[in-house]
Order: structure tokens, then C-alpha cells, then sequence
């Protein structure tokens, strides 16, 4: 869906306006539609052709190249094609047309086994090099497979014993000096985030070994292995290396906030650290958190199973297990930075699980305080995900699922029984505990789905809608920043739209604003901090609310000329809009101009360049 013209997105600007910068964001690898130059780095799906299975440890180097003939794979398609059906309604496909430049060290025959795709081999003698141009037409459905065959790694080796250092560039480079694509650093600066969270870009999730084995500095991921994505076969795990977050960071100018392996033993970190110390340009800070999520019992969070160990082999929780390794990535960052970069350039997160609160977040911070000292030396934060969904039941429309995702949201501010875990909340006990950086989100935004298929057309469409902007406002703006909330890591930039949720800002980072979520966060986050402050909701008051017969909106203006009163739908539609008189302070309006529609509206008042929104519920 292109996005409507731009005049129609006015008054989303406008409800937008009333938030400082403090918005960060989590970036994946890949990125939907390319992170590097060379689509190797980011994907690393390569069969024996052999066998006709995936390549292990006796099939590749050290690097994890393949030692035989082999096939690549790459699959754009979307969800779920590759199983004879697809849920996006849109069927919307990124565009990978265009010539591909490869090379590879070695020789061998190849060939694309869809078409004539494999086009202008060469083989150099003296550099023992192979050159070719893989051409994808437009059109393309996104699945190509490539067979390397007669492969002969030098000249000296035999046949089938693979071949090194294949890349293969996007179309329109020659090289890949630049190392990022030039399109995910536009879609990543083309918002002023405040900073980047690294945990699925260097694969934080699954990535430690079985307790009590330690991941070590000398097998972490390098910048020379076969690809920046899990290597398997080598005993690589977790995603891309640290030398391309210091280079990213330094690129776009953000803090980092980064995602600390909880197997890493004391030289891994420290080594960590002096990298960032030495490379990493001093005027940016870095956010630190001990692995991701370590309660999380889901498949692919191995790292919860090996915080559960460590705390059994000493003795305490999980959740005391947890709060101890964090106060110990404290310790070891500020032995490499010095006294008085904890809680400055240092920042130390504590993350819970969301309804955690006193169940895990008061004990760890009352452990630390018992056997370290008071959190407030060690801990920067505490954060938890502010996540928000609607849409889970089958026939729900794509307004009623905006519904939802609203009351979502809402039901998070504040939690005074139960769990007493409400945002709110969270925020009292970072201020009970004077922590200097208060509460932060790591992840947030919509996040619905589960794997199901269940109503999934009208969810991905809801995504895509311009009412999910305003989910998202209001998460952001009225859920957080306006509680008291710090820091809020939005989830993510790009991703496909799967069963599993519809986390990006966009599903194409070549056309990041091809749908509304990224405007509106680009909006939400550079707006002035005076249009903020001058941004006042009590010269306005609007009951009742819900609506149910008629509307009173009272009002005092600022400038005595002309106001407009204004109601739209979710989708930016304007539903009704009056003048309002200079001479009075009070209208009252009829359901029956706006009952053509029910749920969720927007009323918006302007006079001259002050604007106030207010979110109104019709019965």
C-alpha cells in the first residue's frame, strides 16, 4: 500500500507533536530489503550438493566456507509461499532485480538453476579469482539458488573442495568498501533516534553454549568469517561482529545499547569493552544489559536455561543470578573506563519481564543493594518491553483491532493491584530506588500474532494502516514519555509481516515510508521540544468520553482569531469540522453528524499554531 498524499497526514503531524527525542530503535539482521553491500554477510544458507544436506563442520573451513561443491540459497519470498499459500493480502514483494556482481577465490562451474541467470563468467589463473553477474529480471519472486560444482579451491587442489570469500553485491555497486547498504543507512538516519539496540543484530538469543562453558573473545564472530549471521559449522555463534556496531555507530552518530552474551567470561568483557573504549567515538554512550531476556522459557532463549544453571550452581534465584551479572558488567565496564563512567557515558540496564515488578525487579534491586551496595552506583535503569496487540480473535476488523490495540495500551499505564506492575509502577520504583537513568523500554511497539493464522489478512492490514500511528503515539507519547518514562527502544526498523508479528517500522527498507509507521515515528521524535511545552490539554476539556448522544467540548482559546474544530477516523478521514466562535467557550455536538462510523476518533483543535488532539470513544 503507497502511502495517501501527504496533505491527508496533516493532522497526524499535529498529534504527534507533543514528545521529545528519547525514542531509540532495535535493528535486525538482515534488514528487510539489505544491511551490507554483500547479501553473504547476511545470509548463510549453503547445501552439499553432495548430499544433498546442510553443510557441517566437516564441509567447511575454519571460516566457514564450504571444502565442496556446493549450493546457495536465498528466499525473499513472503510468508508463506514457500508452503503453497501467502497471508499478505497485499502480497507485497521486495524488488530484487537487477545485476548482481560475485566473485569468490577458486574455480568452478556455475550456475543458477531457475534460467539463464548466471551470466559473464571469468576465472583469473594469477589471483585465483572468479568473476560473474547474477541477473535477476523484474518480477522475480525472491528464490534463487546458485550451484557451485567442479569446485577446485587453488589451482593445486582436486576437484569438489569448495572455494572461499564469495560475495555477491547488490545490484548497483561495484564494491563493497562502504560495507552498509546505502538504503538501510538512509531508512536508519532518516529518523532522529536517539540510539540503536544491538540484540538481534549480533544474534543475542540462542547464542551461549551449555552451562558452565564460556564464550571467549578468541571464538567470537570476525569480520573475516563466512557471513555475519550464526555460523554453525564453526562453533560461531550469536550475529554480526562487534567491529560492525563501532562502525555503524560511528556512521549514523547514535548511542548504543548493546546486549552482553551471559556466558561471556571476565576477558570477553573487558576485551568488549577496550574495543568500545578505543574505537568507538567518545561522544556517543553505551548502554549496556546483561544477554536478553533471561526469564524468557520460549524456544530459542537458551540463555535463560544458562542464567537457571549458574543460579543453581551458586546457590541463589534466577532473578538474583540475573541481578548479580549485571552488576558485574557494571563492575568490569567501569574497571575499563574509569571511575565515574557508570551512569554517564556507562549505562547499565536491569530488564525485567513487564508484570515482574515485585516478582523479580524489588528482589534483584534489594539483592544488589545487600550484597554490592545501593543500585543507584551500579544501575543507570531498570526496562521492561511495552509491547502493545489487538486483533487476536478471528473476524475482527481492521478498526477493531485498533480498538484493541488501544485499550492494549491503556491497560499498561497503570497497575495499582495484582502484579502492581503498570507503568506507572515502574516507574515509582526506579524513582524509590533513585535510579539516575528512571525507567526505559528495550523493546515496544505492535506486536500481535503468536503464529497464528487466525484473522491474520486484517491483522497485516492494520499494520499497515494510519491508525497504527496513532497506537503507536500513544504508546510512545501518552504511555511513556508523559508518565515519566526515559528511554523507548522501538522493535524493530524493518521486518516481514509474519504470524509471529509485524514488528518493523517498514517491511522495505528501500521504501522505508511506503507504509505509516515510519512517518510517524520520523514525525513523533523531531518535533521541537517548545511545540511540546506549548502543547497544554487544560485549556480544552471534552466529555463525556465515551460518547453515547452529544459531545461537549468546552474550550478556552489563546488567540482570539478564528479556531477549527475538526473529527477524523483512524485512517485520516474527516468526519466533521465546525469554527469555533471567539465569543464563547463551549459547543456542544450531536452524535448523528459522526455516527456514521463507531470506535476510536480523533478531535482536533487548532487556533493559529496552537493545536490540541484528544482521543474520543463513540458508542
Amino acid at each position: 500500500m503507497k502511502m495517501r498524499v501527504f496533505t491527508t497526514l496533516i493532522f497526524l503531524s499535529i498529534l504527534l507533536a507533543s514528545i521529545n527525542a528519547q525514542v531509540g530503535i532495535n535493528i535486525s539482521l538482515p534488514e528487510r530489503g539489505g544491511t551490507f553491500i554483500d547479501v553473504v554477510k547476511e545470509n548463510y544458507r549453503w547445501t552439499d550438493l553432495n548430499t544433498g544436506s546442510p553443510v557441517n563442520t566437516s564441509t567447511v573451513d575454519d571460516r566457514g566456507w564450504p571444502t565442496v561443491d556446493a549450493q546457495y540459497i536465498l528466499d525473499y519470498r513472503p510468508v508463506a509461499e514457500w508452503a503453497g499459500q501467502i497471508d499478505d493480502p497485499e502480497v507485497y514483494r521486495l524488488d530484487v532485480s537487477g545485476t548482481y556482481k560475485c566473485s569468490f577465490t577458486g574455480q568452478a562451474d556455475v550456475r543458477g538453476v531457475v534460467g539463464d541467470q548466471v551470466q559473464s563468467l571469468t576465472y583469473d589463473a594469477v589471483s585465483n579469482t572468479t568473476r560473474f553477474d547474477f541477473n535477476v529480471p523484474r518480477g522475480s519472486n525472491g528464490f534463487f539458488l546458485i550451484n557451485f560444482e567442479n569446485t577446485r579451491r587453488t589451482p593445486n587442489h582436486g576437484l569438489n573442495t569448495g572455494f572461499t570469500d564469495f560475495k555477491m553485491l547488490r545490484p548497483g555497486y561495484e564494491n563493497d568498501d562502504a560495507l552498509f547498504h546505502v538504503n538501510f543507512l538512509e531508512a536508519l538516519n532518516g529518523i532522529n533516534f536517539s540510539a540503536i539496540r544491538f540484540m538481534d543484530f549480533t544474534g543475542t538469543n540462542g547464542s551461549d553454549p551449555v552451562y558452565p562453558e564460556k564464550s571467549t573473545w578468541d571464538n567470537r564472530k570476525l569480520p573475516s568469517d563466512a557471513s555475519q549471521v550464526g555460523i554453525g559449522p564453526i562453533g560461531k555463534r550469536g550475529g554480526a561482529c562487534w567491529e560492525y556496531v563501532i562502525e555503524l555507530a560511528n556512521r549514523s552518530q547514535k548511542d548504543i545499547w548493546i546486549n552482553v552474551p551471559v556466558s561471556a567470561d571476565e576477558d570477553y568483557v573487558r576485551s568488549l569493552a577496550n574495543m568500545l573504549l578505543n574505537d568507538l567515538d567518545p561522544s556517543l554512550n553505551i548502554y549496556v544489559e546483561s544477554s536478553n531476556e533471561v526469564w524468557n522459557t520460549a524456544p530459542g532463549f537458551e540463555q535463560s536455561q544458562y542464567n537457571r544453571a549458574g543460579a543453581n550452581a551458586r546457590g541463589i534465584g534466577e532473578h538474583e543470578n540475573h541481578a548479580r551479572r549485571t552488576v558485574e558488567l557494571a563492575q568490569l565496564f567501569e574497571s575499563v573506563f574509569g571511575p565515574g563512567s557508570l551512569n554517564s557515558r556507562i549505562r547499565v540496564i536491569l530488564c525485567s519481564h513487564q508484570p515482574m515488578l515485585k516478582w523479580w525487579v524489588e528482589p534483584m534491586l534489594q539483592y544488589v543493594r545487600n550484597n554490592f551496595g545501593p543500585p543507584s552506583q551500579f544501575i543507570y535503569s531498570i526496562a521492561s518491553q511495552t509491547y502493545f496487540s489487538g486483533g487476536a480473535d478471528a473476524g475482527e476488523s481492521v478498526d477493531k483491532i485498533l480498538q484493541d490495540c488501544m485499550s492494549s495500551i491503556e491497560q499498561q499505564f497503570d497497575e495499582p493491584s495484582g502484579n502492581e506492575a503498570g507503568r506507572v509502577q515502574w516507574i515509582q520504583k526506579a524513582g524509590d530506588w533513585s535510579l539516575p537513568g528512571g525507567y526505559c523500554s528495550y523493546e515496544g511497539g505492535p506486536a500481535h500474532g503468536g503464529g497464528s493464522t487466525t484473522n491474520i489478512a486484517n491483522r497485516i492490514l492494520a499494520e499497515r494502516s494510519q491508525g497504527m500511528c496513532e497506537a503507536m503515539r500513544y504508546n510512545l507519547d501518552d504511555g511513556f514519555i508523559r508518565l515519566g518514562g526515559n528511554l523507548a527502544m522501538h522493535f524493530t526498523l524493518t521486518s516481514a509481516y509474519t504470524r509471529y508479528g509485524c514488528w518493523g517500522l517498514t517491511d522495505d527498507v528501500s521504501i522505508p515510508d511506503r507504509n505509516y509507521k515510519y512517518q510517524c515515528l520520523k514525525e513523533l521524535v523531531e518535533v521541537p521540544t517548545f511545540i511540546r511545552n506549548e502543547m497544554k490539554s487544560g485549556w480544552v476539556n471534552v466529555y463525556p468520553n465515551p460518547v453515547s448522544d452529544v459531545l461537549t467540548v468546552s474550550y478556552e482559546l489563546h488567540e482570539k482569531k478564528a479556531a477549527t474544530l475538526e473529527i477524523f477516523d483512524l485512517y485520516g478521514r474527516n468526519l466533521y469540522s465546525i469554527y469555533l466562535p471567539t465569543s464563547a467557550n463551549q459547543v456542544q455536538i450531536p452524535r448523528q453528524p459522526i455516527s456514521s462510523v463507531t470506535g476510536l476518533l480523533i478531535l482536533r483543535i487548532s487556533n493559529g499554531n496552537k493545536h490540541f488532539t484528544k482521543r474520543i470513544l463513540l458508542q
